[in-house]
């Protein structure tokens, strides 16, 4: 059937005027039906063949030619960019408790090994108890808080002498794998290799394992190694330099149908529709879920890493105008991840309220070009997937085919409106706005200086500027201690955080909170580099609070606010020197 197209969307009323005819093209294509999401399904069923799909397998190299083969199909060049990935595969694991085999899988960095002893219940996320593990097998549940705490619950039962950790899920009927390492810092660095051996269980089964008397396990784990294995980053063009990237990562764990089978689907489709718009290119990251060797706590995203430094070394990176990432676009509202105040707002400007907007994440392949300065947004729903994360559940029936046809609008128009417009298309006045309203909040507790307040409504941003701004002012942010649950998240002026803090123990002060909440005030981080933010911390003191009567605690309290106010003073003048670099240096 053919539709009609809409007199407003194609005025052929009135003479089209010299230079009208582009516009109204492009405002017909912006109304089209972009996407067959039952051929998106096809293809995403297509691309399930290879399995699991490890970071430097033989399953990467088959799915890698694939997807390179269907993009050659449409006509564009295809380059292969190599380069060196850890590896790490299971090869057998079988779990015996009194005679039953149970189904485990191996966590990803589970050295090989053989364990029999008593199986221990340890407890489920931070309640642990860790006392009597040394020599035995510590069965301990995950939290959906933070999948990723399992990195920290493995230290802590390593310490304690655990001999072999059995963790099992937070849902039924699932299994997972989350990467382990020994949790000594968040530095990007090495860190110590895991010496016993983790696997996961169905939660059901555990909790018939909790419920019975004491247990006799037999544990054997077999897996390899290797940080000499090759993955790789495709790219794909046709007209023009690729100076705007649509990307997706191709690698994933277990099921990976919404991490990111379908991502990878709808990047093969947009392609085929959007081939012919300038300037425009096609990236497939290889080793996003897992890749950096020396097991180290940032293992992931190594593909989009390599390609970045690929970019600086040939001066290339300079030239790239924005990267649109899909990754888990599979249950809505879609989130819209992106690298600063001028790109989320554009973003937010052309698709509207319909979706949640942030700051980029250190969890997708965006942030790779987001910490270098580049604009780059991730399309995703990854806080709405928890349940399916890294899991065999994560399969055809868990994905909103709605929302992945939304997903793909909204790529297709992102990617449109940036390759015509380029730096046109970003509200750079989007920084000064962003830094007057946290300055603004600071100053209901100390009034920030004139020089600062002078500098930042002076504020005319352009490219040039956006980029040292991204790369300087916008910082990840972790509360809590290293051993506790948490997710990293980016935030603009960071050291003005602290005002969150002074909001929150001035309304216990008033009698607005009760005073137990103040536990939520936690040391306050930057995972990657050395040092705290300014923050307010009463661990140390939240016995002393508990004991103390009212007037004693709030008198405890109103000195804390006097002299924590004085850490304003810090984050003014540690602002007022940033910005006056970046105007340096832009």
């Amino acid at each position: 059937m053919i539709q009609r197209l809409p007199e407003q969307i194609f005025p052929f009323t009135h003479e089209i005027m010299p230079g009208q005819l582009a516009e109204i093209f492009n405002a017909v294509l912006s109304q089209m039906p972009v996407l067959n999401v039952g051929r998106v399904k096809r293809v995403t069923q297509g691309l399930l063949r290879q399995g699991e799909v490890v970071a430097g397998s033989s399953a990467d190299r088959e799915l890698s030619g694939v997807i390179a083969e269907a993009l050659e199909r449409l006509g564009l060049s295809v380059e292969r960019h190599e380069f060196t990935t850890a590896c790490w595969l299971e090869e057998e694991v079988e779990l015996i408790v009194e005679g039953e085999r149970l189904k485990a899988v191996a966590l990803p960095n589970s050295p090989s090994g053989y364990v029999e002893g008593e199986l221990v219940h340890a407890g489920e996320g931070e309640s642990l108890k860790l006392s009597g593990l040394e020599g035995k097998l510590a069965l301990i549940g995950m939290t959906p808080e933070d999948p990723d705490y399992v990195v920290a619950q493995y230290t802590l039962a390593l310490r304690a002498g655990a001999s072999a950790v059995v963790f099992y899920d937070y849902s039924p009927h699932t299994l997972r794998r989350i990467v382990l390492y020994v949790v000594l810092s968040y530095a990007k660095g090495p860190s110590l290799p895991p010496p016993i051996p983790a696997v996961a269980v169905r939660r059901e089964d555990a909790l018939k394992l909790i419920k019975g008397r004491r247990r006799y396990a037999q544990l054997s784990v077999k897996t390899r190694y290797s940080e000499n294995a090759k993955s790789c980053n495709l790219i794909a063009y046709s007209e023009g330099e690729p100076r705007v990237l649509l990307t997706a990562h191709y690698d994933r764990w277990l099921g990976g149908v919404g991490d990111n089978t379908v991502g990878v689907a709808l990047l093969l489709q947009l392609a085929e529709k959007l081939r012919g718009v300038r300037d425009l290119g096609f990236v497939v990251f290889g080793a996003e879920e897992y890749g950096a060797p020396h097991y180290t706590p940032w293992y992931w995203s190594w593909g989009s890493r390599n390609y970045v430094e690929r970019l600086k070394a040939s001066g290339e990176l300079e030239e790239l105008v924005a990267v649109i990432n899909l990754d888990v676009p599979v249950r809505s509202p879609l989130t819209v991840s992106a690298s600063g105040p001028e790109y989320r707002e554009s973003a937010r400007r052309l698709l509207g309220e319909e979706g949640e907007y942030e700051l980029d994440s250190p969890y997708f392949d965006s942030y790779s070009f987001s910490s270098a300065g580049v604009a780059a947004l991730t399309l995703h729903s990854l806080w709405r997937y928890m349940d399916y994360y890294h899991s065999d559940r994560d399969t055809l029936d868990a994905v909103d085919w709605r929302a992945v046809a939304l997903a793909g609008e909204w790529a297709a128009k992102l990617a449109r409106e940036v390759a015509e417009r380029r730096q046109r298309f970003f509200r750079y006045e989007a920084w000064r706005a962003e830094l007057l309203t946290a300055i603004a909040r600071a100053s209901r507790f100390l009034e920030p200086p004139a020089s600062l307040l002078k500098v930042v409504k002076s504020l005319e941003p352009d490219e040039r500027m956006a980029r040292k701004l991204r790369a300087r002012l916008i910082r990840l942010v972790a509360d809590g201690g290293l051993l506790e649950p948490g997710v990293f998240k980016s935030v603009v002026a960071p050291q003005l955080l602290i005002a969150e803090d002074l909001e929150l123990l001035e309304k216990a002060l008033n009698g607005e909170l009760e005073p137990l909440k103040l536990r939520e005030l936690r040391l306050r981080w930057v995972p990657g580099e050395d040092g705290t933010l300014p923050s307010i911390d009463l661990e140390p003191v939240s016995s002393y609070l508990e004991r103390a009567d009212s007037e004693s605690a709030a008198r405890y309290l109103r000195e804390v606010k006097r002299v924590s106010i004085a850490w304003l003073e810090v984050a003014y003048r540690e602002l007022l020197e940033e910005l006056v670099e970046v105007l340096g240096e832009a």
